[in-house]
């Protein structure tokens, strides 16, 4: 019966060694996130803080995928059991370029991780309206990248205040 269960126990070691989860040498290394991009990823966001601030609407959605994309605030208790409608760009747009008032935004603690024409950023941010009732906002967004060609554009802004 010993014999038995050492035999048991050998064959069940074997098996999670050869596992591919659990096998180190068998995932492949994902690349690491070249100086290039990482600048490119930098660049796109002082455009995007420059647009903002410079009231540039057509450079603003020039860093975008497209208009459809998942750009949001997503509120701080979502518990109503509805799905949040994240496509929200006009409202972004209309409050930040066709209202006439004029923001400034500015970004720290800034994250960048990316994966080949993939990239995931999360920052604090500080919004000022420098027009009208001057007031600041700060909250957190995380924003999805995709490279296209030589360009990265954003996919999806997600925000809270």
């Amino acid at each position: 019966m010993k014999i038995i269960s050492t035999c048991l126990a050998v064959f069940v070691l074997s098996l999670l060694g050869t596992n591919p989860v659990m096998a180190s040498s068998t995932v492949s290394a994902v690349p690491p996130t070249s100086k290039a991009d990482h600048q490119a990823i930098e660049a796109l966001l002082a455009s995007y803080a420059r647009c903002v601030t410079e009231h540039d609407e057509r450079g603003f959605r020039a860093l975008l995928l497209d208009d459809e994309i998942p750009f949001a605030a997503v509120a701080a208790s979502a518990d109503s059991g509805t799905p949040p409608d994240l496509r929200q760009y006009e409202g972004f747009r209309s409050a930040v370029f066709a209202s006439g008032q004029r923001y400034r935004q500015a970004f720290s603690n800034i994250r960048i991780e990316q994966h080949g024409s993939l990239a995931q950023v999360s920052l604090d941010f500080v919004t000022e309206r420098l027009s009208g009732k001057r007031e600041s906002s700060a909250g957190w967004k995380v924003l999805q990248l995709v490279r296209v060609g030589d360009h990265w554009k954003i996919a999806s802004e997600l925000y809270t205040f």
